[in-house]
């Protein structure tokens, strides 16, 4: 069952190297290794794809309409930058596969290329000396730092709140570095312990350096085409479900009805409702971790546990690490892989069902997969299927 007007899937996965450097990266290359790579995955010619999306900052990434010329693609029935808009990197695969099944297009390639310098790198820099229009109303929530500001006090109220500690979030970094170890892209492979989380850095009271991403160079692309094409294709077809969107009410990054959540229950409601999957079927998670507190909070919202209940849920990390019920971000995630934002979680949990992998870092025998990027009012998901 889908909510999708015709059946689609992804057929190719493809990744740059991906690398910690102070040198400036050629972003360019990086694309087209990552789209390439994914273009071949899955066995096709460059001419055969039709549509192109990508996210993108701002100038760090290249547009599509250069990606499709170094292609040599004569045209696109669909290109599209998503220029900061919607569920952060998640955003163009959630395009790609709408677009296929409506048939704006057959075969859809999506993008997401990061130079380390567009994360944040814990630079200082100078705040105006006067502010005007509605920034007046929020530059006392951190401004030039909002997001790390607002995730510090999304930690401290969740604890408040709803109860568990500090260690719940040092879980999801600690779990992190177990799959990170077992994969070879990764960029940080050393384990962290719950001491090393807890007297890490301070970043923004409580928010600790290890409760946030890791910047990186890299690029990853995905291939989305129909059913009836991926079925002569060369690899095993990973089926897009479901797919859904949410702002939740408000829709206001700083002043959104519910400020722990933002719009992640909405979202994950009209998620279900397209699909015959429950939560009790996933198998494996690919939940955006730009900061710890996005996982727990999409764990929640999935309703793999209720509101609140993450910390007696998750076991002691046992239930997400490698070998547990519900293995969370499988590739190490944004934390420990690198910052390849929500296309990255796609790309890793594809490869999970498709059997890719071996020992440990293979999940056995898994079927099914949610994947969930952004936080607070910009919100999507999608449901993956063998």
């Amino acid at each position: 069952m889908t909510v999708l007007s015709r059946e689609v899937a992804v057929v190719g996965v493809g990744y740059s190297e991906l690398t910690r450097s102070r040198e400036e990266p050629n972003a360019r290359q990086l694309t087209l290794d990552a789209c390439l790579s994914a273009i071949a995955d899955a066995g096709l010619r460059n001419d055969e794809v039709d549509g192109m999306v990508q996210y993108f900052h701002g100038m760090e990434s290249p547009k599509v309409t250069w990606v499709q010329r170094a292609l040599g693609i004569k045209s696109l029935d669909l290109y599209m930058d998503l220029l900061r808009s919607g569920p952060s990197g998640l955003g163009p695969a959630l395009v790609a596969a709408t677009a296929v099944a409506a048939g704006v297009c057959e075969v859809a390639l999506a993008y997401r290329t990061l130079p380390q310098n567009e994360g944040n790198n814990a630079r200082v820099t100078a705040a105006p000396s006067e502010i005007e229009g509605p920034e007046q109303f929020t530059a006392i929530y951190g401004n030039g730092a909002a997001i790390l500001s607002q995730y510090a006090l999304k930690k401290r109220r969740r604890v408040a709140e709803l109860g568990g500690s500090y260690e719940d979030y040092g879980l999801i970094s600690v779990t992190a570095r177990k799959w990170s170890a077992l994969n070879d892209r990764a960029v940080l492979r050393d384990p962290v312990t719950m001491d090393e989380y807890m007297s890490s850095r301070v970043i923004v009271d409580p928010l600790v350096l290890y409760d946030c991403d890791y910047p990186i160079n890299g690029s990853c692309a995905v291939v989305i085409t129909t059913a009836e094409r991926a079925r002569d294709l060369r690899q095993k077809p990973v089926y897009v479900d479901s797919v859904s969107w949410g702002t939740g009410g408000g829709a206001d990054f700083y002043f959104c009805d519910d400020y722990l959540y933002g719009g992640s229950f909405q979202c994950t409601k009209k998620l279900y409702e397209g699909s015959s999957i429950k939560p009790q079927d996933i198998d494996v998670l690919g939940l955006y971790d730009g900061f710890t507190h996005l996982p727990i909070s999409w764990i929640e919202a999935l309703g793999i546990c209720g509101r609140g209940e993450f910390g007696d849920w998750v076991d002691g990390g046992k239930t997400i690490e490698p070998g547990g019920a519900v293995p969370l971000n499988t590739s190490g995630g944004m934390l420990a892989e690198g910052r390849l934002q929500g296309l990255g979680h796609v790309t890793e949990t594809v490869l999970q069902l498709r059997g890719a992998y071996t020992g440990e870092r293979q999940v056995p025998d898994a079927e099914v997969a949610a994947v969930a990027g952004g936080g607070s009012t910009a919100c999507g998901a999608m449901l993956l299927r063998v």
